[in-house]
């Protein structure tokens, strides 16, 4: 009996034994999509009791697994869950993994326009983020259609690629561009300023795959977190490599010519490094007919990233040279009252798909402003060309002792050209034909400028005369510097300061000049002469109508030095305080000639004789022209209190004041070189909400707003308002089991001009409603398949400040389909403006001209449905 139990006791012991041989261990490394280790993700096996916490180097370890199959989940705030199946056979498994953001959760963490980073339901401003899905399921053909995704923003994105206009949150302009809000890549300003003319910042952004998420704040902070941007900040930030993958894309129009390929790729090499390198290349006439390839040209980004126990150093280079058409104000009919008024087509003209431009209008000549009037030609088909050429570097270090530094700074090269024409004057032939003689004293009788020069005898009746907006962008280039220092003082308590450094160049050149034209579509618009003064339907080497307003030379520097200072505190465990102060402090120097200094008899074409579009030439010569050499500063301040409810909910308030300086051909300048209005003044008041719901989350921000806005420059007249609002913002985005996603926002404002003779309107193009609403569903084995609708929409506005003018509330659908071919592959429908819907965007007066019982106007609408097929494939 006693070897019986001795036997039995062996024989467990033996079998225990051999178990702990074959039970084995599962380790790895967890780390972000920028690679950074990420401390305190659970991972577990699913059905288990076994799992570990990561460490702070982002280091897990399960012990005593036995051999079998499991299914390896992590989760951790924040980030999408993680699961991959593994099988253990008599030895240790070593799975390193990588987290991906959810772009929607109030635990990101945010590193746009705060003083530290730290997640949305700890920050007291109101941010939004879009991943590369989101990004996708937009399909924006230009930084302005992305941006019309924010809540907040309204951007004027019917111009085609670049040269937007955006206001944010009732805080308008009355200019072009976008004075109060800046447009980051990689944390610092594409240009200094928002509001160029024809040197937009967005004109030097284009949206590819390189993109990884972007970031955008709406007041908050970005008073005291960037120069010139106190409305907000939209982030661009790239892609870094640190998880191996990349994609192929080649697309092409189907009711429209266009082809184009993206591609982009990265992963980490040995010993701490990682790249990321994407680009597109693109040709084709774009979603107008126009008669030409418009669009044509490309980009290509890289990086390099090196990775060290206690930080990283990432360089980088951009270059971009880019053709594309842009749209100006073109020929429409308004019928109707002012009150209620619709925008129809012409005969044998459409507004959604047609533009003055023509396969007949190729070529604008005139006077250079930068060598004394010698001759400039140019070719009408360089649309909106950027050439950008960019260095880059970023550094964040942990110093120890509670110390970090934080750095990055960036050289762009930029340069380039704007061409595009613009319907300056719409009527009969007759009113036409008599509008251009007595503005250029034109003789001879109008014929065709080609073929037998046959008299000029449009079918419709109807001719325009074009201007031609001819701008020599010789000089945008920039030096951005911006490096911080933190300390965390206690445990509560941490402090910020940092320097800003800028260099802008301004160095541009107008010579704008004026064709007579048929109102046709097609690309087949042919031109006019006046017989025996024109030439090739070009009637003036200047802007007659206009007064020859249009003849410019801007060459100017701004250097500024911007040091900040910020605290974060937290005051209890629920309440933190941030706040920061900024000052800035501008010098710019150099010259503008604004206009011509003659308007004299040029023998343009060297032949000995002055003709008649030879006998008054516009010239830019002699003097250097305006001295500007100003000097200014001012202070900026923020402050905000956020209160955590729960860990699901958080509200907050913030007060901002800030301003913005001037773009050099905004202003004016007296004689001493001052400038007329060196800056102008926002102040906001904002309290939010956030909650994390039970399938997503919700934000709700109330806003009020003061901008003081002074005389400003808007082509050849002036403008300026000062001006008030108030709102409420609302951003949601749900998830319904595993396959339906709903995201949407609205903004209402409630904007008002605060003095002036407009003093109580609502400002032009300042819609009370916008909103965006945009549901998804995948579905499939793998969920492969999808379909995706984005609907954007306003309410009216006005297209003047005297409100007399309506432009409809309009909304436009757009519509993606994804048909998962193989792992990896797809085939993608891309649908832009599913229903061929008009919406105005931009109206130049309050209408023009009779046309029957009608008026003829020139406005600008979004462009008509157009479609795209894409062949994808992600590696």
């Amino acid at each position: 009996m006693n070897s019986i139990k001795k036997n039995t006791f062996l024989l467990v012991l033996m079998f225990l034994s051999t178990s702990a041989l074959i039970a084995q261990s599962i380790s790895g490394n967890v780390k972000d999509q920028t690679g950074t280790p990420l401390g305190g993700v659970n991972v577990i096996l699913d059905g288990t009791s076994k799992g570990a916490v990561t460490d702070f180097d982002g280091n897990y370890v399960i012990n005593d697994v036995e051999n079998g199959t499991y299914t390896l989940s992590a989760t951790f705030i924040g980030y999408a869950k993680f699961s991959q199946s593994i099988t253990i056979e008599d030895v240790d498994i070593t799975l390193d993994f990588t987290m991906a953001e959810d772009a929607q959760s109030l635990d990101q963490v945010v590193v746009t326009g705060v003083v530290n980073p730290k997640s949305k339901i700890e920050s007291s401003v109101s941010v939004s983020t879009m991943d590369v899905e989101l990004i996708e399921q937009a399909s924006p053909r230009s930084a302005g259609e992305l941006f019309r995704n924010i809540p907040g923003i309204r951007a004027e994105s019917s111009g085609g690629e670049g040269n937007a206009n955006f206001n944010v949150r009732g805080v308008p302009i009355s200019s072009g561009g976008s004075r109060y809000f800046q447009i980051q890549e990689d944390g610092l300003p594409l240009n200094l300023f928002g509001d160029t003319s024809f040197g937009n910042a967005d004109n030097f952004l284009r949206i590819d795959s390189n993109i990884g998420r972007v970031e955008a704040i709406r007041g908050g902070s970005a008073s005291t977190q960037t120069s010139n941007g106190p409305a907000g900040i939209i982030n661009m930030i790239s892609k870094t490599g640190a998880t191996e993958g990349g994609s192929l894309g080649t697309t092409f129009g189907l009711d429209y010519q266009t082809s184009r390929l993206d591609f982009e790729y990265g992963q980490p090499l040995e010993n701490g490094l990682s790249y990321h390198i994407g680009g597109f290349m693109r040709t084709g006439e774009g979603p107008r007919e126009i008669g030409y390839q418009g669009n044509k040209g490309g980009q290509f980004k890289a990086n390099l990233t090196k990775r060290f126990d206690a930080g990283y150093v990432r360089v980088y280079a951009k270059l971009l040279n880019d053709r594309s058409v842009m749209y100006l104000p073109m020929p429409m009919l308004l019928e109707g009252s002012n009150d209620n008024p619709t925008f129809s087509n012409l005969p044998g003209f459409d507004i959604t798909s047609d533009s003055p431009h023509s396969a007949y209008l190729q070529q604008s000549a005139g006077t250079n402003p930068f060598d004394g009037g010698g001759r400039h030609v140019n070719d009408v088909r360089n649309g909106n060309n950027p050439v950008s050429k960019s260095l880059g570097a970023a550094f964040s270090f942990d110093l120890g002792g509670d110390w970090k530094i934080a750095g990055k700074a960036r050289y762009s090269n930029n340069s380039g050209e704007w061409v595009s024409p613009f319907t300056a004057a719409v009527g009969t032939v007759s009113e036409i034909e008599t509008t251009a003689r007595d503005a250029s004293n034109a003789t001879g009788a109008l014929v065709y400028s080609d073929g037998d020069r046959s008299a000029f005898n449009p079918s419709n009746g109807l001719a325009q005369i074009i201007h031609m907006f001819d701008v020599t962008v010789d000089d945008l280039s920039n030096f951005f510097s911006d490096v911080k220092i933190s300390k965390k003082l206690s445990d509560n308590v941490g402090v910020t300061a940092g320097l800003f450094t800028a260099t802008q160049n301004t160095k541009i050149g107008w010579q704008w000049s004026s064709f007579i034209s048929e109102v046709k579509g097609g690309g087949e618009a042919r031109l006019a002469d006046f017989d025996g003064f024109s030439r090739n339907g070009q009637y003036s080497y200047g802007t007659p109508v206009w007064g020859n307003c249009c003849q410019r030379r801007y060459n100017t520097v701004h250097n500024v030095n911007s040091p900040y200072v910020g605290i974060d505190a937290d005051i209890t465990e629920k309440l933190n305080f941030d706040g920061s102060i900024r000052f800035e402090n501008v010098n710019v120097n150099g010259t503008i000639a604004n206009g011509p200094t003659s308007q004299d008899a040029y023998d343009y074409d060297g032949n000995g004789t002055i003709e008649g579009i030879e006998q008054v030439v516009p010239v830019i010569a002699g003097s250097a022209g305006q001295i500007v050499n100003d000097d200014y500063n001012f202070v900026s301040y923020s402050a905000g209190l956020n209160y955590k409810l729960n860990e699901g909910a958080a509200v907050f308030a913030r007060y901002s004041s800030g301003a913005s300086g001037r773009a050099a051909d905004r202003n004016n300048y007296g004689t001493d070189g001052k400038a007329d209005v060196q800056y102008d003044e926002v102040s906001q008041l904002e309290v939010g909400y956030k909650k994390r719901l039970k399938n997503g989350v919700l934000n709700l921000t109330g806003f009020m707003s003061n901008t003081d806005e002074g005389l400003s420059n808007e082509l050849n007249r002036s403008v300026g308002n000062p001006f008030k609002a108030l709102g409420l913002e609302a951003e949601t985005a749900l998830a319904f089991g595993d396959n339906f996603s709903f995201n949407g926002s609205f903004t209402w404002t409630k904007a008002e001009i605060d003095g002036g003779d407009n003093q109580g309107n609502t400002p032009r193009r300042q819609a009370d409603l916008v909103y965006n609403l945009s549901p998804s569903y995948n579905f499939g084995e793998n969920s492969q398949h999808g379909i995706a609708l984005s609907v954007l929409g306003t309410s009216k506005s006005y297209a003047q400040d005297d409100n007399d003018l309506v432009m409809p509330a309009y909304a436009y659908f757009n519509l993606i389909g994804r048909a998962g071919l193989t792992k990896g592959l797809s085939l993608v429908l891309s649908v832009n403006n599913l229903f061929d819907t008009v919406g105005i965007t931009e109206v130049e007066g309050n209408g023009d001209g009779a046309f029957g019982s009608n008026r003829l106007v020139r406005a600008r609408s979004i462009s008509g449905r157009s479609s795209t097929l894409s062949l994808q494939y992600k590696f």
